[in-house]
């Protein structure tokens, strides 16, 4: 396959598979939300937040890269370049930076899309799609209100985290027995 279609045909397939993991990561109550909480409890978005994440979530977005495009055969050089482009469009989303992108907001996800998805308000902490809009165009979790950013960024109060502020209580958070709270229409 040439590089160009490879590329199209991985962002496609990559981001639509990513679009349901991270939603699932989102509404789900037990494992799933506490593994990727850490990186939504800032209340600001920041460059280094886009790499602060449990081991286990970075386990987890990788497979969900690495296995479909192994199983597609997608070229080397098609990955490479599509790894690229997510990854410089992750650091982007990342920015603390007023970027408006007016219409481009339903093309790519930037910075204005991605400050609600980091909303602290469960209904705007939508745009699951970490590259394209696509999917949360179509599966109605696309949130984007021009030139208004969301009251507070981070994770809602209620959204209890780890008691302990060592290592040791972030990394075995996940698996405690806190309590969570109702998040659409499957339970965080």
């Amino acid at each position: 396959m040439p590089v160009v279609p490879g590329v199209v045909l991985a962002l496609l397939v990559i981001q639509f598979l990513q679009y349901w993991q991270h939603r699932w990561q989102h509404e789900s109550c037990r494992v799933a939300w506490r593994i990727h909480r850490p990186h939504h409890v800032s209340e600001r978005v920041y460059l280094l937040m886009h790499v602060r994440f449990h081991p286990l979530d970075g386990v987890l977005v990788r497979a969900v890269f690495i296995l479909p495009s192994i199983l597609l055969g997608l070229p080397a050089a098609s990955l490479y370049v599509m790894s690229v482009i997510v990854g410089l469009q992750g650091f982007v989303s990342h920015l603390n930076v007023d970027l408006r992108a007016g219409w481009f907001n339903y093309v790519f996800t930037g910075t204005e899309l991605h400050r609600y998805h980091h909303s602290a308000e469960i209904a705007e902490g939508k745009n699951y799609g970490s590259f394209l809009p696509i999917f949360d165009l179509l599966f109605g979790t696309f949130v984007y209100r021009p030139g208004q950013a969301p009251a507070a960024l981070g994770v809602a109060a209620d959204d209890a985290g780890p008691t302990s502020s060592t290592l040791l209580g972030h990394l075995t958070f996940p698996f405690s027995r806190a309590q969570c709270r109702v998040v659409s229409s499957i339970s965080r």
